[in-house]
């Protein structure tokens, strides 16, 4: 059948040749009988044309017959399928529900997608761009001693195939190496991601993200400033006037508009810049990650932060700048690979300073980089991929089940299609007409879809964003996201309507004639399609098992200090220009002053929240030393006076860090219990000291506390290891502020901000929150995955319990008669019962037979996803199993129930 109809759309092409071959043997046919009747060959091929006519007009006057006969036909089946759709009201808007939930949650998902891994930067020829990495064998030899070129780095390192290291940093003399005398790229160019700087500008300070460009870097991206000029060559350069250019959105809500911030003064870090332009409004950089504030040469004087000048830029082992190049035209990126590979090895050999370096040199690659650099990718690729995957299940059970309800109607429409067949209609016409209502149902549904799909992009987006206000993934439903779902509509109505389509044209006339209920559709397909709903039911099932039980054991996780009434806040004086010793001192007196707060009954101050410790603040990672024993796996945390009493943090022997730790006073440390039970056995550790190799400085150990999770819930048991050094003894560059409250934190939040406005109007409050939100955001995507799992997972149950409950009920108006014949034979209700709940366990094992092997397979691709959850977890198998035999015997046991209630007499008469 199928056969049949591919080749009646390949005769249709063809068309065209039969017409003009059918007109000119009708020409020699006329001129064969004007020759007949005496004329010679040429005047009768003449007088043939003239007679018939313009060739060519009559080609185009069939073709419009033709189309015109197909619009007319289009135009029936539509209205047609208004009316059906009017006629069955229920059956129309349970379908467009369906189909509006499946799709509208396949375009959000999409939308992000689209979003993270498709869309473009905003510059010139996107696709010339090419981004330089570098790959390298593991940096640890097997003594497990580091042997790399790299001796400092300041960026990213992400792991890469076969436990390889990956990285986009590289020292500045490796930058200038490949710009100079560059074959392959018109432009090459560097840039740094300064984080976050202390931006005054007209006297209010706010915390900005920035970003350090080469003089190249606009000219490189071909962006044109919304207002002034943008930084070039001549403003990156030692010496240079310290300029800036700021994005469109600071100089909106800033300085009035782009027109009004040309020229206008700003102080970074408490250095002064001039703006010189703005950014266009839709450039966000090169990272779609990290949209900057400002914009910065590279050769400002901000840039060393602190560290030599000739580290920053002479040190080739010190790696720190991001590149990027345009290529030239008609230069592919193969050919710029096999150009500056050689280039970068050779220089890169230069810098190696052992054998062991020598045999991990780093590699050259090149990557597009028209879709901006992929922190953001590697980010959220591999959930929004998974949740693809999950919509993509509930969009093919809608389907499922809606192919289903179709084939169940089809019974009442045999008749109908028997009528038409039998009065001469082609089956491929009456296949036609019925997809071409299942296709209005699925446009139908994609455009409420659609609004959905608005609500959802939403959601997601704050899910994905933490609550962070600063989001830089901006999803929209644009013309492709909105293009995908027409095609997806029109997917979905063939694929649910092809398959009742073709059923209904394969039944008997004449027993169909006699009898609507004979000859209907076969019970294999629909079955087919229930099993098919079932074990996609239940891998989705399986997943949001697997994530609820992951942030069960996350929430169960034992932090080891306070969650609740804590305010957390950070600050950075130096970047307003505090200096030591002064710094450590202004901190002091601001967390005297923060006690004081009525309501506050504690306050402290560490590098950074012990939640995010080790991913922010500047926090020592030198080795440590108990006389000759290296201590491995230990934290260091710098804390202020009484931070292990306001994070209730219990004391185990000895005191905790207090006021007399001073700058001049003598070094001392706190360690955790693990890390005394580790390296003094049952040896007492207060007097012991332990150094620090880096920083030259013997510390004393002057108390014991409890163990505590550090740095993340996900930690492993060895970040117990923890050793508290005073903060005034490190010199903090920021720090965080803890207090202890009675009630909401945020009340308190007013009160901090005036104290430290009246401290030092320079100086920003930033990353406000409660320590249980702080906690709360580290395992969002725990949270958002167990959510939509849970939501997806009652939607597919609901959706395969209809298909379930369909399915029953249609055989069992198909075997009234049989159920009478039994009944009045003497059978019981209960074996009624039975017989039809004994189709629905089969129905339930067989789709568990096909998806628990697929769920075992399948689910190993999540397990990073997972927190001491196994993908095979028995436990998750058997009650994603449970629920979904139960809920299929209650979708069953309502036709059960009343195929039982049928009296044998009717159901005999109605045979």
């Amino acid at each position: 059948m199928l056969i049949r109809r591919l080749r009646y759309w390949m005769e249709s092409a063809r068309r065209s040749d039969a017409l003009r071959e059918e007109m000119e043997l009708h020409l020699a046919e006329k001129a064969a009988e004007l020759e007949a009747d005496g004329m010679t060959p040429e005047f009768a091929r003449a007088e043939a044309r003239r007679r018939f006519g313009n060739v060519g007009l009559k080609r185009e006057e069939s073709r419009e017959i033709w189309m015109t006969r197909f619009l007319s036909e289009l135009g029936q089946d539509v209205r047609y399928g208004c009316r059906t759709m009017t006629a069955n009201k229920a059956f129309s808007a349970l379908a467009v529900l369906l189909l509006a939930l499946g799709i509208g949650a396949n375009t959000a998902i999409f939308s992000l997608m689209e979003s993270v891994l498709l869309r473009s930067l905003p510059v010139a020829d996107p696709e010339s761009l090419v981004v330089l990495n570098w790959h390298s064998r593991p940096p640890y030899d097997a003594n497990k001693q580091w042997q790399h070129v790299i001796h400092g780095v300041k960026g990213v390192v992400w792991p890469g195939e076969k436990g390889n290291m990956v990285s986009g940093m590289f020292p500045y003399a490796a930058f200038e190496t490949l710009r100079d005398e560059n074959p392959v790229f018109s432009t090459l160019f560097g840039y740094f991601n300064g984080l976050h700087r202390n931006l005054a500008i007209r006297g209010q300070a706010m915390s900005a993200t920035s970003e350090y460009v080469s003089g190249e870097y606009f000219r490189g991206l071909e962006v044109s400033p919304a207002a002034g000029r943008l930084i070039d060559s001549e403003d990156d350069r030692p010496g240079a006037a310290p300029v800036a250019v700021i994005s469109f959105a600071t100089s909106q809500n800033r300085l009035g508009g782009p027109g009004n911030a040309i020229g206008q003064p700003i102080l970074v870090d408490n250095v002064p810049f001039t703006v010189i332009g703005v950014a266009p409004p839709e450039f966000f950089g090169v990272d779609p990650a990290a949209a900057p504030d400002v914009y910065l040469p590279l050769h400002t004087n901000l840039l060393t932060d602190g560290a030599s000048a000739s580290r920053t830029y002479q040190d080739g082992n010190f790696y720190w700048i991001e590149m990027m190049g345009r290529l030239r035209p008609g230069v592919s990126m193969a050919q710029a690979q096999a150009a500056l590979a050689p280039r970068f090895h050779q220089w890169v050999a230069t810098t190696a300073k052992t054998e062991g370096e020598r045999a991990r040199l780093p590699a050259l690659i090149l990557n597009p980089g028209g879709e901006g650099l992929g922190s953001l990718r590697r980010q959220y690729s591999k959930p929004l991929y998974v949740l693809l995957a999950m919509v993509g299940l509930i969009l093919a059970i809608t389907c499922a089940n809606i192919a289903n309800l179709l084939l169940a109607r089809a019974a009442a429409r045999r008749r109908e299609m028997a009528v038409r067949l039998s009065l001469g209609a082609g089956r491929f016409r009456i296949v036609r007409q019925l997809l071409t209502e299942s296709v209005m149902l699925a446009s139908l549904g994609g455009a409420f879809g659609i609004l959905f799909a608005i609500w959802g992009v939403r959601s997601l987006t704050f899910l994905f964003s933490r609550g962070q206000e600063n989001f830089t993934l901006h999803a929209e439903l644009n013309w492709h996201v909105l293009a995908v779902t027409a095609a997806l509509s029109v997917a979905c109505g063939v694929l649910f309507g092809l398959v009742p389509a073709l059923q209904s044209t394969r039944s008997d006339v004449m027993p169909a004639l006699k009898d609507g209920r004979g000859g209907g559709p076969r019970r294999g397909a629909q079955h087919a399609l229930v099993v098919a709903q079932i074990a996609m039911s239940f891998l989705i099932l399986v997943a949001a098992g697997l994530f609820v039980r992951t942030l069960d054991k996350l929430h169960s996780v034992q932090l080891g200090y306070a969650r609740e009434n804590i305010l957390l806040f950070s600050l950075n004086a130096r970047q307003a220009g505090h200096r030591d010793p002064e710094i450590a001192t202004f901190y002091a007196n601001l967390r005297k002053r923060f006690e004081s707060i009525p309501g506050v009954s504690s306050a402290t101050l560490s590098q950074s929240s012990i939640i995010s410790a080790g991913h922010a603040g500047k926090t020592y990672r030198g080795p440590m030393k108990i006389g000759a024993i290296t201590i491995e796996g230990a934290h260091v945390m710098t804390a202020g006076p009484r931070f292990l009493t306001t994070m209730q943090i219990p004391i185990l022997a000895g005191r905790e860090i207090d006021e007399h730790d001073q700058p001049g006073s003598r070094p001392v440390a706190v360690i955790s219990e693990r890390l005394a039970r580790t390296y003094f056995r049952n040896e007492n550790p207060l007097g012991r000291r332990i150094t620090l190799v880096d920083d030259k400085r013997d510390v004393e150990i002057v108390g014991v506390s409890a163990n505590l999770r550090y740095g993340g819930l996900k930690n492993d048991e060895a970040s117990a290891m923890t050793v508290f050094v005073p903060v005034s003894q490190f010199s903090p560059e920021g720090v965080t502020y803890a207090l202890r409250t009675a009630g909401d934190p945020l009340r308190y939040v007013q009160s901090v901000d005036e104290i430290v406005w009246e401290a030092d109007s320079r100086i920003p409050v930033t990353n406000v929150i409660t320590q249980a939100a702080e906690i709360d955001r580290t395992i969002s995507h725990e949270v958002m995955f167990a959510k939509l799992c849970t939501g997806f997972a009652v939607l597919a149950l609901l959706i395969a319990c209809v298909g379930i409950y369909g399915t029953m009920s249609y055989n069992v108006a198909r075997q009234i008669g049989e159920i009478g014949i039994r009944m009045a034979l003497g059978a019981q209700r209960g074996a009624v019962v039975w017989m039809v709940l004994r189709h629905v366990l089969i129905l339930a094992a067989a789709g568990l037979a096909v998806s628990v092997p697929a769920a075992l397979i399948g689910f190993r691709l999540v397990k990073s996803f997972l927190f001491e959850t196994q993908p095979n977890d028995p436990g998750t198998l058997a009650l994603a199993g449970v629920v979904l035999v139960g809920a299929a015997i209650l979708a069953g046991y309502a036709p059960a129930r009343r195929a039982s209630r049928i009296d044998p007499l009717a159901a005999l008469r109605h045979e």
